[in-house]
Protein backbone atom coordinates (compact mmCIF):
# COMPACT_ATOMS: atom_id res chain seq x y z
CA UNK A 1 0.00 0.00 0.00
CA UNK A 2 1.14 3.56 -0.68
CA UNK A 3 3.23 5.33 1.96
CA UNK A 4 1.70 8.73 1.24
CA UNK A 5 -1.40 9.16 3.45
CA UNK A 6 -3.56 10.87 0.84
CA UNK A 7 -2.69 8.31 -1.83
CA UNK A 8 -3.37 5.42 0.56
CA UNK A 9 -6.74 6.90 1.53
CA UNK A 10 -7.82 7.34 -2.07
CA UNK A 11 -6.69 3.83 -2.96
CA UNK A 12 -8.61 2.05 -0.20
CA UNK A 13 -11.80 4.10 -0.60
CA UNK A 14 -11.75 3.69 -4.38
CA UNK A 15 -11.34 -0.05 -3.95
CA UNK A 16 -14.27 -0.15 -1.51
CA UNK A 17 -16.53 1.78 -3.89
CA UNK A 18 -15.59 -0.54 -6.75
CA UNK A 19 -16.86 1.84 -9.42
CA UNK A 20 -20.09 2.75 -7.63
CA UNK A 21 -21.10 6.36 -7.06
CA UNK A 22 -22.17 6.91 -3.45
CA UNK A 23 -25.05 9.14 -2.42
CA UNK A 24 -25.34 11.48 0.57
CA UNK A 25 -27.18 8.87 2.66
CA UNK A 26 -24.49 6.22 2.16
CA UNK A 27 -21.70 5.49 4.61
CA UNK A 28 -17.98 4.83 4.08
CA UNK A 29 -15.95 3.59 7.03
CA UNK A 30 -12.15 3.82 7.05
CA UNK A 31 -9.60 2.33 9.45
CA UNK A 32 -5.90 3.15 9.20
CA UNK A 33 -2.76 2.29 11.13
CA UNK A 34 -0.93 5.10 12.86
CA UNK A 35 1.82 5.37 10.24
CA UNK A 36 -0.34 7.76 8.23
CA UNK A 37 -0.63 11.39 9.30
CA UNK A 38 -4.31 11.57 10.30
CA UNK A 39 -5.38 14.90 8.84
CA UNK A 40 -4.28 14.36 5.21
CA UNK A 41 -5.37 10.73 5.35
CA UNK A 42 -8.93 11.29 6.51
CA UNK A 43 -9.42 14.43 4.42
CA UNK A 44 -8.39 12.49 1.31
CA UNK A 45 -10.68 9.62 2.30
CA UNK A 46 -13.61 12.01 2.60
CA UNK A 47 -12.83 13.54 -0.77
CA UNK A 48 -12.58 10.12 -2.42
CA UNK A 49 -15.92 9.08 -0.90
CA UNK A 50 -17.71 11.88 -2.74
CA UNK A 51 -21.17 12.61 -1.35
CA UNK A 52 -21.12 9.75 1.16
CA UNK A 53 -20.82 10.23 4.91
CA UNK A 54 -17.40 9.14 6.20
CA UNK A 55 -16.39 7.93 9.65
CA UNK A 56 -13.26 6.15 10.78
CA UNK A 57 -10.45 5.84 13.26
CA UNK A 58 -6.92 4.64 13.69
CA UNK A 59 -6.22 0.97 14.30
CA UNK A 60 -3.50 -1.40 15.42
CA UNK A 61 -4.12 -3.28 12.16
CA UNK A 62 -6.99 -3.85 9.77
CA UNK A 63 -8.51 -6.61 7.69
CA UNK A 64 -11.10 -7.29 5.02
CA UNK A 65 -12.69 -10.42 3.62
CA UNK A 66 -9.86 -10.41 1.07
CA UNK A 67 -6.72 -9.71 3.14
CA UNK A 68 -5.08 -8.80 6.44
CA UNK A 69 -3.45 -5.38 6.59
CA UNK A 70 -0.77 -5.18 9.28
CA UNK A 71 0.28 -1.72 8.14
CA UNK A 72 -1.98 0.37 5.93
CA UNK A 73 -5.67 1.12 5.67
CA UNK A 74 -8.97 -0.56 4.87
CA UNK A 75 -12.32 0.91 3.85
CA UNK A 76 -15.82 -0.44 3.48
CA UNK A 77 -18.82 1.00 1.64
CA UNK A 78 -22.28 0.66 3.16
CA UNK A 79 -24.95 1.79 0.68
CA UNK A 80 -27.98 3.19 2.42
CA UNK A 81 -30.57 1.38 0.30
CA UNK A 82 -33.11 0.47 3.00
CA UNK A 83 -30.77 1.47 5.85
CA UNK A 84 -30.66 4.87 7.51
CA UNK A 85 -27.51 6.22 9.17
CA UNK A 86 -27.41 9.00 11.74
CA UNK A 87 -23.95 10.24 12.72
CA UNK A 88 -22.80 12.46 15.59
CA UNK A 89 -19.38 13.14 17.09
CA UNK A 90 -17.83 14.93 20.05
CA UNK A 91 -14.22 15.86 20.83
CA UNK A 92 -12.39 16.30 24.15
CA UNK A 93 -14.55 13.64 25.75
CA UNK A 94 -12.29 12.22 28.44
CA UNK A 95 -13.47 14.77 31.02
CA UNK A 96 -16.94 13.19 31.07
CA UNK A 97 -17.06 10.21 28.75
CA UNK A 98 -20.49 9.07 29.92
CA UNK A 99 -22.08 12.45 29.27
CA UNK A 100 -20.45 12.65 25.84
CA UNK A 101 -21.76 9.18 24.99
CA UNK A 102 -25.29 10.17 25.95
CA UNK A 103 -25.12 13.36 23.88
CA UNK A 104 -23.76 11.80 20.69
CA UNK A 105 -26.20 8.90 20.96
CA UNK A 106 -29.15 11.29 21.25
CA UNK A 107 -27.92 13.34 18.29
CA UNK A 108 -27.23 10.29 16.12
CA UNK A 109 -30.68 8.86 16.82
CA UNK A 110 -32.31 12.15 15.89
CA UNK A 111 -30.33 12.38 12.66
CA UNK A 112 -31.34 8.84 11.77
CA UNK A 113 -34.99 9.84 12.11
CA UNK A 114 -35.60 8.32 15.53
CA UNK A 115 -35.95 4.64 16.34
CA UNK A 116 -36.37 2.31 13.41
CA UNK A 117 -38.14 -1.03 13.22
CA UNK A 118 -34.72 -2.52 13.95
CA UNK A 119 -31.97 -0.25 15.29
CA UNK A 120 -28.32 -0.73 16.23
CA UNK A 121 -25.94 1.79 17.77
CA UNK A 122 -22.33 1.68 16.57
CA UNK A 123 -19.70 3.53 18.62
CA UNK A 124 -16.08 4.42 17.85
CA UNK A 125 -14.16 5.92 20.75
CA UNK A 126 -10.69 7.13 21.66
CA UNK A 127 -9.21 4.01 23.20
CA UNK A 128 -7.12 6.14 25.59
CA UNK A 129 -9.99 8.35 26.80
CA UNK A 130 -10.55 6.64 30.13
CA UNK A 131 -13.10 4.15 31.42
CA UNK A 132 -14.72 2.79 28.26
CA UNK A 133 -17.55 1.36 30.35
CA UNK A 134 -18.80 4.94 30.51
CA UNK A 135 -19.42 4.80 26.75
CA UNK A 136 -21.75 1.86 27.34
CA UNK A 137 -23.45 3.49 30.31
CA UNK A 138 -23.94 6.85 28.62
CA UNK A 139 -25.38 5.34 25.46
CA UNK A 140 -27.58 2.98 27.47
CA UNK A 141 -29.26 5.99 29.06
CA UNK A 142 -30.64 6.73 25.58
CA UNK A 143 -31.10 3.30 24.02
CA UNK A 144 -32.28 1.27 26.99
CA UNK A 145 -32.07 -2.48 26.60
CA UNK A 146 -33.90 -2.63 23.28
CA UNK A 147 -31.22 -1.20 20.95
CA UNK A 148 -28.03 -3.31 20.68
CA UNK A 149 -24.58 -1.76 20.81
CA UNK A 150 -21.48 -2.63 18.76
CA UNK A 151 -18.19 -0.94 17.92
CA UNK A 152 -14.61 -0.51 18.95
CA UNK A 153 -12.09 1.76 20.62
CA UNK A 154 -9.59 3.39 18.27
CA UNK A 155 -6.07 2.02 18.59
CA UNK A 156 -2.47 2.66 17.52
CA UNK A 157 0.86 0.85 17.79
CA UNK A 158 0.64 0.20 21.56
CA UNK A 159 2.77 3.27 22.26
CA UNK A 160 -0.20 4.59 24.28
CA UNK A 161 0.37 8.04 22.80
CA UNK A 162 -2.74 9.07 20.85
CA UNK A 163 -5.51 7.60 18.73
CA UNK A 164 -7.52 9.49 16.14
CA UNK A 165 -11.15 9.52 15.07
CA UNK A 166 -12.89 11.10 12.07
CA UNK A 167 -16.52 12.12 11.56
CA UNK A 168 -18.51 15.10 10.38
CA UNK A 169 -15.49 16.28 8.40
CA UNK A 170 -13.14 16.69 11.36
CA UNK A 171 -10.21 14.79 12.83
CA UNK A 172 -10.25 14.28 16.61
CA UNK A 173 -7.67 12.84 19.01
CA UNK A 174 -9.96 12.49 22.02
CA UNK A 175 -13.21 11.86 20.22
CA UNK A 176 -16.33 9.74 20.33
CA UNK A 177 -18.48 8.85 17.33
CA UNK A 178 -22.00 7.43 17.32
CA UNK A 179 -23.57 5.88 14.23
CA UNK A 180 -27.24 5.08 14.68
CA UNK A 181 -28.41 2.49 12.15
CA UNK A 182 -32.08 1.97 11.38
CA UNK A 183 -33.20 -1.02 9.34
CA UNK A 184 -36.53 -2.56 8.28
CA UNK A 185 -35.08 -6.03 8.89
CA UNK A 186 -33.06 -7.54 11.77
CA UNK A 187 -29.33 -6.87 12.01
CA UNK A 188 -27.21 -9.64 13.47
CA UNK A 189 -24.62 -9.33 16.25
CA UNK A 190 -22.24 -12.05 17.38
CA UNK A 191 -19.75 -11.95 20.26
CA UNK A 192 -17.15 -14.58 21.19
CA UNK A 193 -13.57 -14.76 22.44
CA UNK A 194 -12.41 -18.38 22.74
CA UNK A 195 -10.75 -18.03 26.15
CA UNK A 196 -11.44 -20.42 29.04
CA UNK A 197 -10.82 -19.94 32.77
CA UNK A 198 -7.93 -21.61 34.57
CA UNK A 199 -6.90 -21.56 38.23
CA UNK A 200 -9.19 -20.24 40.94
CA UNK A 201 -11.63 -17.33 41.04
CA UNK A 202 -10.17 -14.21 42.70
CA UNK A 203 -11.75 -11.13 44.23
CA UNK A 204 -10.45 -7.66 43.39
CA UNK A 205 -9.91 -6.42 46.94
CA UNK A 206 -8.26 -3.10 46.08
CA UNK A 207 -8.43 -1.22 42.79
CA UNK A 208 -8.37 2.31 41.46
CA UNK A 209 -9.50 3.17 37.95
CA UNK A 210 -7.60 0.75 35.67
CA UNK A 211 -5.11 -0.42 38.32
CA UNK A 212 -5.71 -3.57 40.34
CA UNK A 213 -3.60 -3.26 43.47
CA UNK A 214 -4.72 -6.42 45.26
CA UNK A 215 -6.32 -9.75 44.44
CA UNK A 216 -7.57 -11.73 47.42
CA UNK A 217 -5.78 -9.25 49.68
CA UNK A 218 -2.34 -9.83 48.13
CA UNK A 219 -0.28 -7.91 45.53
CA UNK A 220 -2.09 -8.41 42.24
CA UNK A 221 0.96 -9.31 40.14
CA UNK A 222 2.02 -12.08 42.54
CA UNK A 223 -1.44 -13.61 42.59
CA UNK A 224 -1.87 -13.36 38.83
CA UNK A 225 1.47 -15.00 38.09
CA UNK A 226 0.89 -17.80 40.57
CA UNK A 227 -2.54 -18.52 39.11
CA UNK A 228 -1.17 -18.82 35.58
CA UNK A 229 1.89 -20.77 36.69
CA UNK A 230 4.42 -18.23 35.50
CA UNK A 231 6.44 -17.30 38.56
CA UNK A 232 9.55 -17.00 36.36
CA UNK A 233 8.05 -13.87 34.83
CA UNK A 234 8.82 -12.06 38.09
CA UNK A 235 12.38 -11.73 36.81
CA UNK A 236 11.22 -9.64 33.86
CA UNK A 237 12.10 -5.94 34.26
CA UNK A 238 9.59 -3.69 35.99
CA UNK A 239 8.58 -1.09 33.42
CA UNK A 240 5.20 0.10 34.63
CA UNK A 241 2.79 0.28 31.74
CA UNK A 242 5.47 -0.49 29.16
CA UNK A 243 4.08 -2.82 26.48
CA UNK A 244 6.79 -5.38 27.36
CA UNK A 245 4.66 -6.80 30.18
CA UNK A 246 1.54 -6.56 28.06
CA UNK A 247 3.11 -8.74 25.39
CA UNK A 248 4.05 -11.31 28.04
CA UNK A 249 0.46 -11.53 29.26
CA UNK A 250 -1.58 -11.30 26.04
CA UNK A 251 -2.05 -15.07 26.09
CA UNK A 252 -3.53 -14.99 29.62
CA UNK A 253 -5.94 -12.07 30.07
CA UNK A 254 -8.12 -11.71 33.12
CA UNK A 255 -11.75 -12.72 32.84
CA UNK A 256 -14.33 -10.55 34.58
CA UNK A 257 -17.29 -12.66 35.68
CA UNK A 258 -20.57 -11.43 34.17
CA UNK A 259 -24.25 -11.99 34.86
CA UNK A 260 -24.50 -14.59 32.10
CA UNK A 261 -22.12 -16.89 33.96
CA UNK A 262 -19.30 -16.37 31.49
CA UNK A 263 -16.34 -13.98 31.39
CA UNK A 264 -15.67 -10.62 29.76
CA UNK A 265 -12.02 -10.37 28.78
CA UNK A 266 -9.70 -7.74 30.28
CA UNK A 267 -6.17 -7.43 28.95
CA UNK A 268 -3.23 -6.49 31.14
CA UNK A 269 -1.28 -3.46 29.98
CA UNK A 270 1.57 -3.51 32.49
CA UNK A 271 2.57 -3.61 36.12
CA UNK A 272 3.82 -1.14 38.69
CA UNK A 273 6.89 -1.35 40.88
CA UNK A 274 4.56 -1.98 43.83
CA UNK A 275 3.19 -5.14 42.22
CA UNK A 276 -0.10 -3.80 40.86
CA UNK A 277 -1.62 -4.80 37.53
CA UNK A 278 -2.25 -1.99 35.04
CA UNK A 279 -5.33 -3.03 33.09
CA UNK A 280 -6.54 -1.97 29.68
CA UNK A 281 -9.99 -1.34 31.07
CA UNK A 282 -11.24 -0.21 34.44
CA UNK A 283 -12.12 -2.93 36.96
CA UNK A 284 -14.22 -2.30 40.07
CA UNK A 285 -13.39 -3.48 43.57
CA UNK A 286 -15.16 -6.68 44.64
CA UNK A 287 -15.28 -7.88 41.03
CA UNK A 288 -14.67 -11.60 40.61
CA UNK A 289 -11.93 -12.37 38.10
CA UNK A 290 -10.15 -15.43 36.83
CA UNK A 291 -7.11 -15.98 34.62
CA UNK A 292 -8.07 -16.98 31.07
CA UNK A 293 -6.18 -19.14 28.59
CA UNK A 294 -6.63 -20.15 24.97
CA UNK A 295 -4.68 -21.39 21.98
CA UNK A 296 -4.72 -20.31 18.34
CA UNK A 297 -7.39 -22.84 17.41
CA UNK A 298 -9.66 -21.66 20.24
CA UNK A 299 -9.36 -18.02 19.17
CA UNK A 300 -9.92 -18.75 15.47
CA UNK A 301 -12.95 -20.94 16.19
CA UNK A 302 -14.41 -18.18 18.37
CA UNK A 303 -14.16 -15.71 15.49
CA UNK A 304 -16.12 -18.12 13.33
CA UNK A 305 -18.67 -18.56 16.10
CA UNK A 306 -19.18 -14.79 16.40
CA UNK A 307 -19.78 -14.57 12.66
CA UNK A 308 -22.12 -17.57 12.64
CA UNK A 309 -24.13 -16.10 15.52
CA UNK A 310 -24.43 -12.75 13.75
CA UNK A 311 -25.51 -14.36 10.48
CA UNK A 312 -27.98 -16.60 12.30
CA UNK A 313 -29.81 -13.58 13.70
CA UNK A 314 -30.61 -12.24 10.25
CA UNK A 315 -33.87 -12.94 8.45
CA UNK A 316 -32.08 -13.39 5.11
CA UNK A 317 -28.56 -14.30 3.91
CA UNK A 318 -25.96 -11.69 4.97
CA UNK A 319 -25.00 -8.91 2.56
CA UNK A 320 -21.94 -7.69 4.45
CA UNK A 321 -20.46 -7.24 7.90
CA UNK A 322 -18.33 -5.09 10.16
CA UNK A 323 -15.88 -6.76 12.52
CA UNK A 324 -14.13 -5.50 15.65
CA UNK A 325 -11.34 -7.66 17.03
CA UNK A 326 -8.91 -6.93 19.85
CA UNK A 327 -5.30 -5.82 19.47
CA UNK A 328 -4.45 -8.19 22.30
CA UNK A 329 -5.49 -11.17 20.15
CA UNK A 330 -2.79 -10.51 17.56
CA UNK A 331 0.18 -11.84 19.56
CA UNK A 332 -1.56 -15.04 20.74
CA UNK A 333 -2.81 -15.66 17.20
CA UNK A 334 0.70 -15.26 15.77
CA UNK A 335 0.84 -16.53 12.21
CA UNK A 336 -2.84 -17.49 12.50
CA UNK A 337 -4.00 -13.84 12.35
CA UNK A 338 -5.26 -14.30 8.74
CA UNK A 339 -7.10 -17.44 9.88
CA UNK A 340 -9.34 -15.34 12.12
CA UNK A 341 -10.64 -13.38 9.12
CA UNK A 342 -10.89 -16.61 7.13
CA UNK A 343 -13.04 -18.19 9.85
CA UNK A 344 -15.34 -15.17 9.76
CA UNK A 345 -15.56 -15.32 5.97
CA UNK A 346 -16.45 -18.99 6.14
CA UNK A 347 -19.57 -18.20 8.17
CA UNK A 348 -20.71 -15.22 6.07
CA UNK A 349 -21.24 -17.00 2.76
CA UNK A 350 -18.44 -15.07 1.08
CA UNK A 351 -19.95 -11.60 1.51
CA UNK A 352 -17.55 -8.66 1.94
CA UNK A 353 -16.60 -7.41 5.39
CA UNK A 354 -14.02 -5.12 6.94
CA UNK A 355 -12.80 -4.32 10.40
CA UNK A 356 -9.90 -3.44 12.64
CA UNK A 357 -7.96 -4.51 15.72
CA UNK A 358 -9.14 -2.28 18.55
CA UNK A 359 -8.24 -1.12 22.05
CA UNK A 360 -11.50 -2.65 23.27
CA UNK A 361 -14.78 -3.82 21.79
CA UNK A 362 -18.35 -2.69 22.38
CA UNK A 363 -21.01 -5.38 22.23
CA UNK A 364 -24.31 -5.42 24.06
CA UNK A 365 -27.23 -7.44 22.77
CA UNK A 366 -29.18 -7.50 26.03
CA UNK A 367 -28.63 -5.94 29.43
CA UNK A 368 -26.64 -2.83 30.27
CA UNK A 369 -23.03 -4.06 30.17
CA UNK A 370 -20.99 -4.43 27.05
CA UNK A 371 -17.30 -3.43 27.06
CA UNK A 372 -14.80 -6.15 26.20
CA UNK A 373 -11.15 -6.90 25.57
CA UNK A 374 -9.72 -9.98 23.85
CA UNK A 375 -13.01 -10.49 21.98
CA UNK A 376 -14.40 -10.59 18.43
CA UNK A 377 -17.60 -8.68 17.66
CA UNK A 378 -19.42 -9.09 14.34
CA UNK A 379 -22.26 -6.93 13.01
CA UNK A 380 -23.92 -8.58 10.01
CA UNK A 381 -26.32 -6.79 7.65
Amino acid sequence: MATDPAVAARECVTAALSGRTPGPQDLVMVFSTIEYEPLPFFEAAAEAAGAAQVVGCTAYAGFTSAQSVARGAVATYLPAADLTFGIAAADSVSGDLGRAAKQVTEAARERAGGDGEHSVLLMLSDGLAGDQREVVRGSYAVTGATVPLVGGAAAEDVSMTATYQFAEGKVMSNGLIAVWINSPYPLGIGVAHGWHPIGDPMVVTRAERNIIHELDGRPAVDVYLSQRGAVAMVSEPDEGANPTFARLTYDHPLGLANAAGTFDGRHILGRTEEGSLVMFGHVSEQSVVQVLAGNQRDLVEAAGLAAATAAGRLSAPPRGALVFSCTGRVAPLGDSVPDEAAAIAGQLAGVPFAGFFTYGEFARVTGSTGFHNATVVVLAF
